[in-house]
């Protein structure tokens, strides 16, 4: 369903006077301009830099929880794809007049409306993890994956995240089934495998939240800790494990970011802890976050962090905190 909408519900300057759809931030993303995006329990907003702006549709968009989002990038190409819990949507931003496409059961082959992660790799395909699996979506078609052969985690567990690496493996996190590695070429999926204890013995849990891929390396947050991967094999190069023990401010880690310079930010359910080579730093509401539960963590152009909370929007930059 294509639909047509004014893409400004309502902008501002001022952030005092801006009317945030909700405090709940899932997750940050900076685009090539430096505009940031926030994808929200109750819509999308973004800034850039001088102006807020909330985006709805005809059906209410603002009303729709909005897990995951990732951006499509390319020449003449500014798409955003959102997840939510009524389906998968896209649109391309930069217009005043925004064109809107929704994929829901009722539409398309997706497996499901509930979507909790959404993923996008060098050549464009969409992964999609929804309630009942990662639908994948590559030039109008369809294609369904469930995980490994007779395993089939990516049914039974919550789908966290999904992030591609340079070498073509996807690899998607599940809440209590670990995580899921394979490829997608020829409009197949072909090698896959399961990381998860005690055969991946390095992965600290099989609760994993997040995945960030470094080139081909893994960086993994868990409820029990965050853990360095740097091979696509499951029992290999576990070179790292990070707990309380180690300098993390709290083992639950629900996302993970590396900055330009090559720190290692890990946020948290009791708050930020930054990895400077062996030097760690710990951020929380007494230096001047706005809540210690870190859902989303994203680097502006200038290098400047945006933390997105359940009670709002943190940036820090130049050793000052601004919270909205």
């Amino acid at each position: 369903m294509l639909l047509l909408f004014n893409s400004c519900k309502d902008e501002n300057t001022d952030p005092k006077e801006f009317v945030f759809p909700s405090k709940v931030i899932n997750k940050i993303v900076v685009d090539d301009a430096g505009v940031k995006w926030f994808a929200t329990d109750k819509g999308v907003i973004s800034y850039d830099g001088s102006k807020w702006t909330s985006y709805s549709d005809d059906k209410n968009l603002s009303s729709d929880k909005i897990s995951d989002f990732a951006f499509e990038i390319g020449t003449g190409l500014n798409k955003l794809w959102l997840g939510s819990n009524v389906g998968l949507s896209n649109f391309d931003f930069g217009t005043s007049a925004i064109k809107f496409t929704n994929y829901n059961k009722a539409n398309s082959q997706i497996l499901s409306d509930t979507i909790s992660a959404v993923g996008i790799d060098k050549s464009k395909v969409k992964y999609v993890g929804t309630s009942r699996g990662i639908s994948i979506f590559k030039d109008g078609k369809w294609t369904q994956f469930v995980g490994r052969l007779y395993e089939e985690i990516l049914s039974m567990y919550k789908i966290t995240s999904i992030a591609s690496a340079s070498n073509g493996y996807i690899y998607a996190t599940t809440e209590g089934g670990g995580v899921s590695r394979f490829k997608y070429a020829a409009d197949a999926v072909s090698g896959a495998t399961t990381f998860n204890l005690p055969w991946a013995g390095g992965l600290p849990s099989d609760t994993v939240y997040c995945v960030l891929t470094d080139n081909n390396n893994q960086w993994y947050g868990t409820k029990r800790g965050a853990a360095l991967h740097t091979n696509e094999f499951a029992k290999e190069n576990w070179d790292a494990t990070y707990t309380r023990e180690s300098g993390l401010i709290c083992d639950s880690v629900y996302t993970i970011a590396k900055s330009s310079s090559g720190d290692i930010w890990f946020g948290t359910h009791k708050g930020i802890s930054k990895l400077s080579g062996e030097t760690w730093k710990n951020y929380t509401t007494k230096d001047g976050l706005v809540d210690n539960k870190i859902n989303t963590i994203a680097f502006d152009t200038d290098g400047s962090v945006w933390i997105g909370t359940d009670k709002g929007i943190s940036h820090f930059g130049n050793n000052k905190w601004v919270n909205f």
